[in-house]
């Protein structure tokens, strides 16, 4: 009972006593003490046997070397670096002789030792086993390890640690905490030569079971700026015995916090510690070889910087985001006054600067700068991705229905329309990291199942798998990628309001999504991304336009031509705008410059005179062609708005009529396919009534294909030819795997391209005019626009009804 009572006293003792030492560590330092006093009574023949798990530079070696300075029943620490045995050894030899000698000749010179084994996971499985064998098998080892305090280290599941769930575990259930990350360190597994193996040998682990995990924090700014100024105040002295030099601080907290923080983006205990002091001394050195007089330096901190450095640490998450993973920077600027002997610096000012490079590793969680504001248009997206957000910011929306947050959602829509930017804006609005996986990725297991490891390290987080309906090849076939690995991280994911790992995916169209993904518990929510609006479009143009530019750009006309265009495709109109100025030496960029970028984008290449055959005649023909289009769908089809009209040969087509995309497509009448069937052959029409056989040519062929299949679609599919009636084959036919009504069909078919051709003369004559005028402006402009068209259709055509009424 004394000895109980006077193990309780020497462990509150020596828990104060490490608490002053080492930082940021208190609930570590607890359990440390804790073990010590109790684990003699559950393990006899090894005084103490811990596992550190934490994140690297966090103290872990640290607080094991300060045990023999702190506690008077260890005499020595002794350090084995695992890494250094990574190659495997020969079962039959045991643990490798040097190792093996190095341990029992530390423990019998030194009964009452901490032996330390970092990086344990490092070691070779068969290093780990032979470990496993010496301190389990204790009977057999020629000395005794009663008073050792045996130390393993890892800084695997070191993310896991972050996790509020599990500091609240180990607060409140230590013993599931314990059992959970054991079995999670049982799963960790490494790739070598492409095999898979386990990281920690299964022996060692349940050796490791047996004692305590002790868990340590990722230090806090607060405790590293602490550690700096241990460094500094320890070299600072040293200096001064050696050199005679004497310093004085001012302010000397905010000081050294913003010496601290220049350091960045390696803010760890180990870095702090070299680079700070040799940092400082570096400027030290350079005033002594200047100015060697000087014997007295005194250092202050000017009002500008201890704002800076408050404000910077009065939200540190968001300072340590800021350096972490937005890659800011933190620079000082000084001053310096010498006089005489003496000389003092002035840290005048500090600032945030973006660092001109950097390094990312390709797993690390992202943290994203895109807001909802910087995305142009899609306002009913966004607004539908703030109800979403409300489910993850406000829990009790969902705990009314005993729910918990969704796991995460679909966008779905075209490509370029801005759905991986919404993703990124998503992950910053929910103050959430996220991780990104995209192409060959998505085909391998492995690394889905990292990504979400690394997520749910670090939750609150986010997995983004953009392009799911990317195709890649798998066992030697082309194919979309196998969703399965994402359904096992989704099934097995345990959701929770404190923690929650979000999926977004990404893809093109609503009907590839894979169902296993959108079954209840898994991704519940899709939301359509839909084509950017004017609004957006103008956007982008205006974005533009902040570089050199013509004043006389009509803004409205250049919108109306880049409708249906995707964001990525308007970036490049502004870049290839801007670069063909600059090869030919402009200063500005025109309209004709825009305007030429986005038919190349969308339409390919104007091919040069010389690479066509007659260029005149054909480009009289292609004008009458597209005349013909273009007046018979101003006039059959009204609601359908032409975006221009040109005979412009380019790599896609020797002239073409083109419409605006901002309309929704609804269902088509019987009358609208009509009308189509006869648009679509009013140019071949247009251009023999000029011509007259020899406008009948090849260039038509996209053109009676298309009319053709509209005419089938009409008979066989939508059920509007008058004598099949309400049919539609298309069902039954895959049904039945056979043909039906063919015959019939085939007859119908002839029918209504007739009745299309008939009724196309009868208008091209009725309209020769109009489409005559058209053609004769395209032959001298190339390209009208949808404005001009139309004044030029009501013009003529207004001009033919006064004549007549003369």
């Amino acid at each position: 009972m004394q000895e109980e009572k006077n193990y309780r006293v020497l462990n509150i003792s020596l828990e104060e006593r490490l608490k002053e030492v080492l930082f940021d560590q208190d609930f570590a330092i607890e359990m440390l003490c804790k073990t010590l006093g109790h684990m003699r009574l559950f393990h006899s023949k090894i005084r103490a046997l811990l596992t550190f798990i934490g994140p690297p530079n966090c103290g872990k070696r640290y607080l094991a070397e300060l045990l023999p300075h702190e506690d008077s029943a260890i005499e020595h620490f002794y350090a084995f670096q695992m890494d250094q045995y990574t190659e495997a050894y020969n079962p039959e030899e045991g643990l490798s002789l040097s190792l093996f000698n190095t341990i029992v000749d530390c423990v019998r010179k030194y009964p009452r030792s901490v032996l330390f084994f970092e990086d344990i996971d490092k070691a070779d499985t068969q290093v780990q086993l032979a470990l496993y064998t010496l301190f389990s098998d204790v009977k057999e080892a020629p000395v005794d390890f009663s008073h050792v305090v045996v130390v393993m280290s890892t800084t695997r599941l070191s993310g896991l640690l972050k996790r509020q769930d599990l500091q609240t575990l180990f607060v409140h259930d230590p013993l599931q905490a314990h059992t959970f990350l054991m079995e999670r360190l049982a799963q960790e597994e490494i790739s070598f030569n492409g095999n898979k193996q386990r990281v920690f040998n299964a022996k060692l682990l349940s050796l490791l079971n047996e004692g305590s995990l002790i868990p340590f924090n990722p230090l806090s700014l607060t405790a590293l700026i602490k550690i700096g100024a241990h460094s500094l105040h320890t070299l600072s002295y040293q200096f001064n015995q050696t050199s005679g030099v004497q310093m004085e601080y001012k302010n000397i907290d905010t000081f050294i916090a913003l010496l601290t923080l220049s350091l960045a983006p390696y803010l760890n205990a180990r870095y702090i510690q070299t680079k700070l002091p040799e940092t400082f001394f570096n400027g030290v050195y350079a005033l002594l070889k200047e100015h060697p007089k000087v014997t007295y330096i005194t250092y202050n901190v000017s009002l500008n910087a201890k704002t800076f450095v408050r404000d910077a640490l009065k939200n540190q998450p968001l300072l340590l985001k800021k350096i972490g993973k937005q890659h800011w920077r933190i620079s000082l600027e000084w001053s310096l006054h010498v006089k005489g002997n003496k000389a003092n610096y002035t840290l005048k000012n500090a600032h945030y600067t973006k660092e001109q490079l950097h390094v990312s590793t390709q797993d690390a969680l992202c943290v994203s700068e895109v807001t909802f504001h910087d995305i142009a248009g899609q306002e009913r997206v966004k607004e539908e991705l703030r109800e979403v957000l409300s489910l993850l910011k406000e829990p009790e929306r969902l705990k009314h229905f005993s729910m918990v947050p969704p796991k995460g959602m679909i966008l779905y829509g075209a490509s370029g329309m801005g759905k991986k930017l919404l993703a990124r804006a998503f992950a910053h609005e929910a103050d959430m990291p996220y991780i990104v996986l995209r192409d060959a990725d998505l085909f391998d297991g492995v690394k889905i199942h990292k990504a979400y490891a690394q997520a749910y390290s670090g939750a609150p987080a986010i997995v983004i798998l953009e392009d799911i309906d990317v195709q890649g090849i798998t066992g030697g076939v082309i194919a979309t990628m196998n969703v399965a690995p994402v359904i096992e991280e989704l099934d097995a994911l345990t959701q929770s309001f404190e923690t929650p790992l979000f999926t977004i995916v990404t893809l093109a169209q609503k009907n590839d999504i894979p169902d296993a993904l959108i079954k209840t518990g898994r991704l519940d929510i899709c939301i359509e991304v839909p084509k950017l609006d004017m609004q957006a479009r103008r956007f982008f143009i205006e974005e533009i336009l902040k570089m050199p530019h013509d004043e006389a750009i009509d803004v409205e006309r250049v919108v109306r031509y880049i409708s249906g265009m995707g964001g990525d495709a308007l970036k490049r109109i502004g870049q290839e705008a801007a670069l063909f100025a600059a090869r030919k030496g402009l200063k500005e960029i025109t309209e004709e410059m825009l305007l030429e970028q986005i038919n190349v984008i969308k339409y390919g290449a104007k091919l040069e005179n010389k690479q066509i055959r007659d260029i005149e005649t054909s480009m009289a023909k292609t004008a009458y062609h597209e005349a013909g289009h273009a007046v018979l769908s101003y006039v059959l089809t009204p609601t359908i708005k032409i975006e221009q009209v040109t005979v412009a040969p380019r790599s896609d087509a020797l002239g073409f009529v083109s419409y605006h995309h901002d309309d929704y497509i609804d269902a088509i009448s019987k009358k609208e396919l009509f009308s189509n069937m006869c648009i679509l052959l009013a140019g071949r029409i247009a251009k023999m009534e000029r011509f007259g056989q020899a406008g009948m040519e090849s260039g038509a062929m996209n053109d009676l294909e298309v009319a053709t299949m509209q005419a089938y679609a009409a008979i066989a599919l939508f059920g509007m030819d008058e004598e099949l009636g309400y049919i539609n084959v298309s069902g039954i036919e895959s049904e039945y795997d056979k043909e039906l009504l063919s015959k019939k069909i085939e007859e119908r078919l002839l029918v209504w391209m007739k009745a299309a051709q008939t009724q196309t003369e009868k208008e091209v004559k009725r309209l020769w005019p109009a489409i005559e005028a058209v053609a004769l402006a395209l032959l001298q402009k190339e390209m009208i626009d949808g404005i001009e068209l139309k004044n030029i259709i009501e013009s003529t055509l207004m001009d033919e009804i006064k004549k007549r009424k003369k």
